[in-house]
């Protein structure tokens, strides 16, 4: 990659985002778009939303959103502080150190647009260089400054935690513990079963225990009836809705106005058929899985803690997820059946990093113009004009990259679910796992390997080379890979 098309990229992005803030500033204030943004000032500029926004606290985020909205804006502040510091060095120290050498080629300021970025990068310094002490210092610095930000951030985290334990009441998920793989006898019930097991061996701290039912259907007229209040709802704060008993009904299901008599009439049925399958739960079937509480948190934690039973695939203890997080599907799978599907979600886990190494093989590809018109011969005509070499080594394999990867969070999910996790936490804190993964895989080594190596395959014969491959490459591929992703 050329630094012009580089600059080309900066610049298209910069004004794709002016362009969108700018559109934002502007729908945000119409009257459709009221009940979205500011519905109590639908007209203030945005410049004041932004600097009230700013000048939000700590304590007013935690009141708003608890402490997991203050971890995630700890989570900004933290990149924002160390990005800075690596700003700082790597700019206005290491760059024009890297642009000053002579391991390529001699510079040309007068033909800088026609450089590739290679001349910004630790592949220029001359080798045996004193320059090289530098960047090494540079590391280290880096480094140091990194693990000083994590351990004051952790502290902070945790001293933040520890203040919201001591300063909460106690909750009832802190006594309970989720018992899942029950063993049934034959002609016994799941609640007989936990009832006469944790007498047996918790007597002085079992409290009481709740077993699941298969409640399937009491689930799908919930959902159906947030839905319903969510649009009845969405329908009586729509602005300038005139006052009439007989609104125009819907032509084709596309123009006219909503009934809001309508939806209320249906929520009213669901929230009647709901009363009724709840009074009804508890006659379903039983899933062999139940909640049981204890007297004392120390008591769960060594129900939690402690195997329950010589066979490992019973009497399996977690902790259980709070009342607004629990994902109810997955209670009626087995032990087997959980097993398996982390299995197969592993291999089609690994098969999807593949399939996309293949995609960003290709795709790193168009970031050198000598292999594009090499494998496209008869584009070489076109791609010897500036402005389109330009967006399509500088532009293009980003948004193509961007593109492809703004589905993988939703299949991560998705393969996360397939693992029987029994809380919403729970599945989005292992499809985050697997996008760390996943993101290693194809950001660095893909990135890297298959755009400098892309005819070097070889080394992959002999796994000895592989680090010192990478030590070569990843100086000369760094500016590239940071644009791209």
């Amino acid at each position: 990659m050329i630094v012009s098309a580089l600059a080309t990229a900066v610049g298209v992005n910069l004004g794709l985002t002016v362009l969108l803030v700018s559109a934002y500033s502007l729908l945000r204030r119409r009257p459709p778009f009221v009940s979205v943004y500011a519905p109590r000032r639908p007209y203030a500029p945005l410049e004041s939303w932004l600097a009230a926004a700013w000048r939000r606290s700590e304590d007013d985020i935690h009141a708003a959103a608890g402490l997991d909205g203050v971890v995630f804006v700890r989570i900004f502040v933290f990149s924002i502080r160390l990005f800075a510091v690596v700003a700082v060095v790597g700019v206005g120290v290491l760059m024009p150190i890297n642009f000053m050498g002579d391991q390529l080629r001699l510079i040309d300021f007068t033909d800088l647009p026609s450089k590739s970025v290679d001349v910004l990068s630790i592949s220029n310094v001359q080798d045996g260089s004193n320059k090289l002490w530098l960047h090494f210092s540079a590391v280290y610095i880096i480094t140091g400054v990194a693990c000083y930000l994590l351990y004051y951030e952790y502290r902070y985290i945790s001293d933040k935690r520890l203040e919201y334990f001591m300063t909460s009441k106690p909750l009832p998920q802190y006594f309970t513990v989720l018992v899942r793989a029950i063993p049934i006898t034959d002609g016994g019930s799941v609640s007989d079963a936990v009832d006469k097991f944790f007498k047996e061996y918790h007597s002085s701290t079992y409290l009481s225990h709740t077993v699941v039912h298969q409640t399937g259907k009491l689930r799908r007229l919930l959902n159906e009836t947030e839905i319903m209040w969510r649009k009845l709802k969405n329908l009586k704060y729509v602005p300038h809705r005139p006052s009439t008993d007989n609104p125009p009904k819907k032509f084709l299901g596309l123009f006219g106005r909503n009934n809001p008599g309508k939806y209320q009439k249906r929520l009213e049925d669901l929230e009647e058929n709901v009363r009724m399958e709840q009074s009804d739960a508890t006659r379903r079937r039983e899933i062999p899985a139940a909640f049981v509480s204890f007297k004392s948190r120390y008591a769960s934690a060594n129900a939690i803690y402690i195997r329950q039973s010589d066979n490992p695939t019973e009497w399996q203890t977690e902790h259980a997820p709070d009342p607004h997080d629990v994902y109810w599907p997955s209670f009626s799978t087995s032990f087997m059946e959980r097993w398996i599907s982390k299995f197969v979600v592993f291999v089609a886990s690994v098969l999807l990093i593949i399939v996309f190494l293949l995609v960003v093989g290709f795709i790193q590809g168009l970031t050198y113009m000598d292999q594009l018109e090499a494998w496209l011969p008869f584009l070489r005509n076109i791609l010897e004009i500036a402005i389109v070499s330009q967006l399509v080594t500088g532009y293009l394999p980003s948004v193509i990259l961007h593109f492809l990867s703004s589905y993988v969070p939703s299949i991560m999910k998705l393969f996360s679910t397939m693992q029987g996790f029994v809380s919403v936490n729970g599945i989005e804190r292992s499809a985050c796992n697997k996008m760390l993964r996943f993101t290693i895989w194809t950001v660095f080594f893909a990135n890297v390997l298959t755009g400098s190596v892309l005819n070097q395959l070889n080394i992959f014969l002999d796994p000895k080379e592989i680090p010192e491959r990478l030590a070569v490459v990843v100086p000369a591929r760094h500016l590239s890979l940071l644009h791209m992703w």
